[in-house]
């Protein structure tokens, strides 16, 4: 039921309260309903129904790991085929659009509609649903309220949580057990316990909606056939569309339309400090004309549609010390940690944070070791993070980049699906924690190829040739040893299978690694080599590529070898040969100076 007015009995007690009613808390109240239905759950939210739609919030677009948790975990499959857009990939525009039309720009993105949904979300809508679903399931929402401060409990004892009636006045007092601050960006419980942590990544943005369909089709000509041709079922639109240069991009996501017929598209900025100035996007006007600098054409698409909306944040990307505790309390959604919109990656976090909290509360109220699991999972959850922002740390000159992006899409993607992605489909972290452990282990190892990977993907970029080029890039191409990986997330296996699986990819990851290295090396000048081998460490690397398969594979007698490696195959797909020019013997000089160490190879 949703209460409106204190009474005079004492404070009412529950054994969790959410403090916060947006996407995380409701889908956490959910999840608790559904796995821990004798947990009396109340949520604290300062907006009151009804809610609008194309509500003023980011994060409408989910990927695979986060759309599993709304369609599998949460049991929202059908609610979301019939009310949001199921989603058609991302896909990426580099290279920038002050001189180049879209259709000579390098186009990354799906063949086809994806096998593994994932959905473009009216927040508004699907926030407005979840709270009466809540409402049906039994979840108390106390509606135009804040919470002011919560009184941590020592010991056994109730936390003590001290709402107010939104915009001051009719104070109250709640019991509970364990508390969750789904507060957003205002972090009660990260500032009050001093949590709040850089995390190492400076970017910003600028928002807003505007009413009906922007499609990326209108900025192409229908005289331009052959890139209309590429897309004959129309679906382009359905994507989450990124245009890209030097340091920032600019997204356009499709909004379904609800009961009044009306759809929304969300537009919005994302800019990195070392390029690009927050005060170039902080207004509506600046925002605009930041568009008409940078992405010419998309700016005469929308320069005179009305705003519903606008809001811009300076330096989005925060972290924290802790996300769960054994004192009673966790954090999720912005609440905790927040790491960047690139790759959508919101939802998946609300996913993780949200199950690990489940897991301890079940813990915490069936006898078990609570303590234990709000440490391990709190462990397991700053991991993914910095992992998670590394990837956007350097990423400012690949961006920019027709050349590298594909790369780092193609290895962001291989590193999701074979293993974020399989931790979460397969229930993982439900595993006792002796057992969790060897997965703990991996991670880490994936953590440190990741690491690697993204300095070499921005030390490339930044010495490539980032000429615009008319190309397609299939992301996953069919048949592709990347777009098995995709379909298997569809898989059921047991955890025996998925540890052997991930080490499996483990290994395929440290050859894909070393080969974007062999294609940074052949593509720079001599007079660079050096200089990126050494930035990139290259000699400590435990894995070498063997440039005389790449060689091994050339023509032979106007004919090609049907065999190659899975890795060289891939690569070969997504971003063409190393450079012809290298015949065998040079690209095993190449490799032995630059991995082997130069005192090393001249011996």
């Amino acid at each position: 039921m949703s209460q409106e007015r204190p009474d005079s009995s004492p404070a009412p007690r529950f054994d969790i309260v959410i403090g916060g009613g947006g996407l995380a808390g409701l889908t956490l109240a959910r999840h608790l309903r559904r796995e821990v239905p004798e947990a009396t759950v109340a949520v604290i939210e300062r907006q009151r129904r009804p809610l609008p739609v194309a509500a003023h919030k980011v994060g409408e677009s989910s990927v695979e790991l986060g759309s599993h948790y709304f369609s599998v975990v949460l049991g929202l499959d059908g609610y979301l085929r019939e009310k949001q857009y199921l989603k058609n990939g991302l896909r990426f525009y580099p290279g920038g659009g002050t001189t180049h039309a879209l259709e000579h720009r390098t186009e990354i993105g799906p063949p086809e509609r994806a096998k593994v949904p994932s959905f473009q979300l009216d927040r508004g809508r699907l926030e407005q649903d979840l709270r009466d679903m809540n409402e049906e399931a039994g979840v108390t929402l106390i509606e135009g309220c804040v919470v002011k401060d919560v009184e941590l409990a020592e010991g056994d004892g109730d936390h003590l949580v001290h709402i107010e009636t939104h915009g001051g006045g009719d104070p109250r007092t709640l019991r509970c057990g364990w508390f969750v601050d789904a507060s957003g960006r205002r972090g009660l419980l990260r500032a009050k316990l001093g949590l709040t942590r850089p995390s190492g990544h400076l970017a910003n943005a600028a928002w807003w909606r505007v009413p009906g369909r922007v499609d990326v089709a209108d900025l192409v000509p229908a005289s331009a056939t052959a890139w209309h041709q590429r897309d004959p079922a129309h679906i382009r639109w359905f994507s989450t569309v990124h245009f890209m240069g030097p340091g920032y991009w600019l997204w356009y996501i499709p909004l379904a339309p609800g009961d009044d017929g009306q759809g929304h598209t969300s537009i919005g900025i994302v800019v990195h400090d070392e390029l690009h100035p927050f005060d170039t996007i902080r207004t509506r006007e600046r925002a605009l004309a930041w568009v008409e600098k940078h992405e010419p054409r998309c700016h005469a698409q929308i320069k005179d549609l009305p705003f519903v909306d606008f809001l811009c944040l300076k330096h989005y990307s925060h972290a924290t010390a802790r996300m769960f505790s054994p004192q009673r309390w966790s954090l999720i959604g912005d609440a905790g940690a927040f790491s960047d919109p690139f790759y959508s990656p919101g939802s998946d976090f609300i996913a993780l944070a949200n199950s690990f909290t489940v897991e301890i509360v079940k813990a915490f109220l069936r006898g078990g070791d609570h303590a234990a699991a709000a440490e391990r999972f709190d462990r397991v959850y700053l991991q993914f993070f910095d992992t998670t922002c590394e990837t956007y740390r350097k990423a400012a000159p690949v961006y920019g980049s027709p050349r590298v992006l594909p790369a780092k899409v193609y290895w962001d993607d291989f590193v999701y699906w074979s293993f974020v992605c399989q931790y979460f489909f397969r229930g993982l972290y439900r595993l006792p924690g002796d057992q969790h452990e060897r997965f703990e282990v991996l991670g880490r190892e994936f953590a440190a190829l990741q690491f690697r990977a993204q300095k070499v993907l921005a030390e490339w970029a930044r010495r490539a040739d980032n000429t615009p080029r008319e190309a397609h890039v299939l992301l996953p191409v069919i048949p592709s040893m990347l777009a098995n990986l995709y379909l298997d997330l569809t898989r059921d296996m047991s955890p025996d299978e998925v540890h052997a699986y991930m080490r499996d990819k483990l290994q395929l990851a440290g050859e894909i690694l070393s080969e974007l290295a062999l294609r940074a090396l052949a593509e720079v000048t001599p007079e660079q080599r050096d200089e990126l081998a050494g930035l990139l460490d290259l000699p400590s690397w435990p894995v070498r590529p063997q440039p005389a398969r790449l060689a091994a594979e050339a023509e032979v007698g106007g004919k090609r070898r049907r065999a190659l490696p899975p890795v060289i195959r891939d690569m070969e797909r997504t971003l063409g040969r190393v450079p012809g020019e290298h015949d065998a013997a040079a690209l095993a000089a190449l490799v032995d100076r630059a991995f082997a160490g130069p005192a090393q190879a001249a011996s």
